[in-house]
């Protein structure tokens, strides 16, 4: 799980790359090349919403932080 939870988009990014190359090579069918983007292309999209969630929260944090100042 430790491995999963270290993921980042450019981890994803290199996967995707590798698939395509896999694939022009002719080392792995279309089919497989398909699932397997399919796949790192939902995880990368969760990536990028967890991400946005954490800027997202920080930003309201310092926007409450300042209300109480003021």
């Amino acid at each position: 799980m430790n491995e999963i939870n270290s993921l980042k988009a450019s981890d994803i990014k290199q996967l995707l790359l590798k698939i395509y190359i896999q694939y022009k090579k002719g080392e792995i069918t279309h089919s497989i090349a398909y699932k397997e983007s399919f796949l790192l292309n939902s995880i990368l999209k969760a990536i990028q919403i967890t991400d946005l969630e954490k800027k997202l929260e920080t930003i309201e944090s310092i926007l409450h932080k300042n209300e109480e100042y003021k």
